[in-house]
């Protein structure tokens, strides 16, 4: 069925207005967003980020964030400068998917019941970076159906300085592009620009720009099904190290086995991260749901995964202990992991009989 334009942007638009309001600064009851503890944490900072003070996101995060604070001054018009920008790139994630779902004649709809109406999208829409970052996965793939590799590459360089994981799909992309000497080039842009804007920050500040990465691998277990094996902080290391291995195994598993198209594929690679990565927070299954959309594909276990990933910061500081094995978040994290695996299956699976 095909909708009207209008009426996505309406959706899309209602949306966005309804997660703008859900955290603003004003409300008293408002629900948590990462976006306003940077302005309580880094408001008063002199200077950039990464030379004057670190940042625990890369580089396009933390200087649209200074930027919103260098523009908005006080935390209300702070917040409205960061929504706008996140609005900005919400359009662009909603027009790709458009485009992406028009080419392969599907299912317009599929946008409202994904990108708009979804509780998780309205939730952490404004929320992180995960839209921004996001946005720029599928514009990347986008730009690659459509032969522009070159700028395809450098969207796939600017998504990995928001959150560096898009460059696991790296190993997905490559055979979808038929020349070596355009794969030599993909590589070169979007691993050679975000090398470059880190070795750049790195130069100029070489203390305190390194703490950004070190900062993520230095945190703890976080909404991760691996608090179950590793109740104690003390294992947690350990935990890591389990993660990292099945976190390679699962990659592995779909890079060699060539099944499935190159939006089944990515969300494969997605999925297998987030699944073994020990830390899962709520707002990183929006990188999932532009890809249900364009797989056309309503799965009803989705919608329990929602409701689970949903309920992990709604009940989050009612929890006595929200980080424990067994506390309510932890136990929603826990049943979002289980949901999202059979996903995974159910897609593999689909796309092997279709290619039989």
């Amino acid at each position: 069925m095909k909708i009207g334009k209008k009426t996505i942007y309406a959706a899309a638009s209602s949306s966005f207005l309804t997660s703008y309001l859900i955290h603003h600064p004003r409300l008293d009851n408002r629900i948590y967003s990462d976006i306003l503890s940077f302005w309580f944490r880094h408001s008063s900072e002199i200077g950039p980020p990464y030379i004057s003070f670190p940042f625990e996101y890369p580089p396009i995060s933390g200087f649209l964030t200074y930027i919103s604070m260098i523009l908005g001054k006080d935390i209300e018009r702070y917040y409205l400068i960061f929504s706008i920008i996140i609005f900005i790139f919400y359009i662009v994630l909603i027009e790709s998917v458009r485009r992406i779902i028009s080419e392969r004649d599907g299912m317009d709809e599929l946008i409202i019941i994904f990108l708009a109406v979804s509780p998780s999208m309205i939730l952490y829409m404004i929320y992180n970076f995960d839209v921004i970052f996001i946005s720029l996965v599928i514009l990347s793939l986008l730009l690659l159906q459509a032969k522009r590799v070159r700028w395809s590459a450098i969207a796939l360089g600017a998504s990995a300085l928001a959150k560096f994981m898009s460059f696991i799909l790296l190993p997905v992309i490559l055979p979808y592009i038929e020349e070596k000497r355009d794969r030599v080039a993909y590589i070169a842009l979007s691993v050679g620009l975000f090398c470059l804007v880190n070795a750049v920050l790195y130069v100029l500040s070489p203390t305190v720009f390194p703490q950004t990465y070190l900062h993520h691998a230095e945190w703890g277990l976080e909404d991760s099904w691996l608090i179950y094996l590793f109740p104690d902080e003390n294992t947690w290391n350990t935990a890591k190290l389990m993660s990292l291995i099945l976190m390679a195994y699962a990659l592995l598993k779909v890079y060699l086995s060539k099944v499935g198209d190159l939006y089944e594929r990515c969300f494969m690679a997605f999925t297998a991260f987030l699944l073994t990565n020990y830390v899962f927070t709520p707002q990183m299954l929006l990188w999932l749901l532009p890809f249900f959309a364009i797989m056309g594909w309503i799965p009803w276990p989705y919608f329990i995964a929602e409701f689970a990933n949903a309920g992990i910061i709604l009940t989050w500081f009612s929890a006595p202990d929200p980080v424990r094995a067994y506390s309510l978040p932890q136990n929603l994290a826990l049943l979002r992991a289980i949901i999202l695996f059979i996903l995974l299956i159910q897609v593999y699976l689909s796309a092997r009989r279709r290619e039989r």
